[in-house]
């Protein structure tokens, strides 16, 4: 099985997926549990890790291209070569944790006096390298990737965490 990336309607991505588990194909739109804060107050929330997108794990042939686009919400398959698409590397599918359909959390990131950081753990670090800003403040870090051949630019949660090396 492989997985693939479709660009899909922002607002209507968790239709999608129950569109496509009803088909019997695998979709997956990776969340993450977020800080927030409103009115002063630290909350919990769910987000979607990247609004606009459904991963489908497959073994892809020219009849399911024709099962999931026609799916209403779905717009195109990303990576399209020769009118086919290209599957993610296994690597990014692991960095992804699409394996996996728990909810993630937010990253542990230390914090140095220095003014530095370190990614402790969580999904952040499968992206430490591709880090772009890190807000402490604002408990959020965002990175700049390839998925599906295009450039994106995801926000992550973090906890930050104080220390001393």
């Amino acid at each position: 099985m492989s997985w693939y990336v479709l660009q899909v309607m922002t607002g209507r991505e968790r239709e999608v997926c129950e569109a496509l588990r009803r088909k019997g194909v695998r979709a997956r739109a990776p969340a993450e549990r977020m800080e927030i804060r409103r009115r002063g107050q630290w909350q919990t929330e769910e987000r979607l890790l990247l609004p606009g997108y459904v991963f489908v794990g497959v073994e892809y042939s020219a009849a399911l291209f024709h099962v999931v686009s026609p799916v209403p919400g779905v717009i195109r398959w990303l990576g399209l070569e020769h009118g086919e698409p290209q599957a993610l590397e296994t690597q990014d599918a692991l960095r992804w944790r699409l394996y996996s359909t728990e909810t993630l959390e937010p990253s542990r990131v230390l914090f140095l006096e220095d003014g530095s950081w370190h990614v402790l753990d969580g999904p952040l670090a499968a992206f430490a390298g591709e880090v772009t800003r890190m807000e402490k403040r604002q408990r959020r870090a965002w990175v700049l990737t390839k998925l599906g051949g295009s450039t994106q630019r995801i926000r992550f949660g973090v906890i930050p965490v104080e220390g001393v090396p």
